[in-house]
């Protein structure tokens, strides 16, 4: 990769991270949102809490799927083994909300629509807790966000608490709501 190449991927990111920080400011009550953040050795791209520091914990992580990804079986087929993938790795991250945030890069993209074998899989295998699928379009002036499947709570734990605790105190918001 040349390093324009490299530039151009790096704002693609930093634009679908601001989306999700948009998406979630307007989404959660009271949230402090850090980016790049890492979560007892979850690497996210997003991370928000809940009520200030002491709500529900928002994990984001980004799928870029840029432009001639595919495979013998074209881009939808390319995505799904993608997303599937991405779920199975994503299953046992310690918050309350987990999302995957297909990032698409290509102006004028066909939207991509989970498979119902993807809706099945973003479930909790105990059924509380459903992970949610987010579309973001950086390609075009206004990143947007769609909310491709809508999450649903996780199981909390008294890990989930106490890491939730020590990291608000130790690390800096990206963005918050300050008195």
């Amino acid at each position: 990769m040349n390093e324009i190449q490299e530039l151009q991927d790096q704002h693609y990111r930093g634009r679908a991270q601001n989306a999700i920080q948009d998406y979630l400011v307007r989404k959660l009550l009271i949230p402090k949102i850090y980016l790049d953040a890492d979560w007892s050795g979850w690497k996210l791209d997003v991370l928000a809490i809940d009520r200030s520091g002491s709500g529900d914990v928002h994990g984001v992580q980004l799928i870029p799927w840029e432009p001639g990804q595919r495979d013998n079986h074209g881009w939808s087929a390319y995505l799904e083994r993608t997303v599937s993938s991405a779920i199975s790795g994503f299953a046992n991250f310690p918050g309350h909300f987990r999302y995957l945030a297909v990032v698409c890069t290509e102006p004028q993209k066909q939207r991509w629509i989970p498979s119902e074998g993807i809706k099945n899989q973003s479930l909790a295998p105990d059924g509380v807790g459903r992970l949610g699928i987010l579309y973001v379009s950086v390609a075009e002036e206004d990143a947007a966000v769609d909310v491709l499947l809508k999450p649903e709570r996780f199981r909390s734990s008294k890990q989930v608490t106490e890491l939730t605790d020590l990291y608000v105190a130790e690390h800096a918001a990206n963005w918050e709501i300050r008195e």
